[in-house]
């Protein structure tokens, strides 16, 4: 009897977010998994049971790539909430389909806006509003999280959508504009 492969919960992870990276989650089928991994789909529905699970993993480690790059430094800009926003964008323009696979859904279409946790970030990105702002009121700091929030989205969704071109120089001078105005309101 041949002998039974053996394929790692973290394999699969991996092969169903490089496809979901390259291609979408709804490519990231059993079949397409097991074809990257070279083994069955036996394996594939093991681990995960439903395509469902195997999916909530792919979208926490797609969460976890996002929060990485959210919150990386950007050499000059010392203005750490300016930063987030850059990332924020930058993210939409190199991960695309994990983009929209975080934000490109209706899990919060049951919410008002500003009920919503649109990011699983939000309650250390007003704190960093706040801190760079020397906002005391957070509800203040939140107001402001969602509506610069907003912005940066609608720009986000253009540059997944490739209906603009979005260059990072121009990016970061509306930023600054709108988060400045934003502030002044």
């Amino acid at each position: 009897m041949p002998s039974t492969v053996k394929i790692a919960k973290e394999e699969i992870i991996a092969a169903a977010f490089e496809i979901t990276k390259e291609q979408g989650i709804e490519a990231a089928t059993a079949r397409a998994i097991a074809k990257r991994l070279q083994c069955s789909v036996q394996p594939v529905y093991y681990v995960f049971e439903t395509m469902a699970n195997m999916r909530e993993a792919v979208l926490e480690k797609a969460n976890q790539k996002y929060a990485q790059i959210l919150f990386s430094n950007i050499p000059n800009v010392p203005i750490k909430a300016k930063a987030v926003g850059l990332n924020y964008l930058r993210f939409a323009k190199e991960y695309p389909n994990l983009f929209k696979l975080i934000f490109a859904t209706d899990r919060y279409e049951h919410m008002g806006i500003f009920d919503t946790v649109i990011d699983d970030n939000k309650h250390r990105l007003i704190r960093l509003i706040m801190d760079d702002c020397g906002i005391k009121d957070p509800k203040r700091a939140e107001d402001i999280y969602v509506k610069i929030g907003i912005f940066c989205y609608g720009l986000a969704m253009a540059a997944v959508l490739r209906a603009i071109r979005i260059d990072d120089e121009s990016t970061a001078r509306l930023i600054e504009e709108v988060f400045a105005g934003i502030l002044k309101a």
